[in-house]
């Protein structure tokens, strides 16, 4: 028997009341504390999507739901395959390519980490 995972806030998407218009946007989202043994992200971490829209937007609500939703998760527990997870989620809600850009501080540690990642 297998152990399902977790069910996480999922993503959605309002309708673009004029996709015909080229519109840029960026989500700026603080990042909770998402690991209870490291207690990384360190605070004033942050991650961001940006996209040029088609027929949708993400949709604020669930977006705010959406990151808490990884902490303590058991499969999604470093930075790159956070920011990997995410924008394959926001590409594939969005139809459209984005890009998820963290920027980490760490725990513990006198470093920051940056990560870039394109999908769709």
């Amino acid at each position: 028997m297998t152990e399902s995972l977790p069910e996480r806030p999922r993503l959605a998407v309002i309708a673009n009341p004029n996709p015909g218009l080229d519109t840029w946007q960026e989500h700026l989202l603080d990042l909770p504390e998402l690991c209870p043994h490291s207690h990384n992200p360190a605070p004033g971490s942050t991650l961001s999507i940006a996209y040029t829209a088609g027929d949708w937007f993400l949709e604020l609500f669930a977006l705010e739901a959406y990151l808490p939703g990884f902490v303590a998760h058991p499969v999604v527990r470093d930075n790159e395959l956070l920011a990997q997870t995410v924008a394959l989620e926001a590409a594939q809600v969005l139809g459209v390519p984005v890009e998820v850009s963290l920027d980490l501080g760490l725990t513990g540690m006198k470093q920051r980490q940056k990560i870039r990642v394109r999908a769709g």
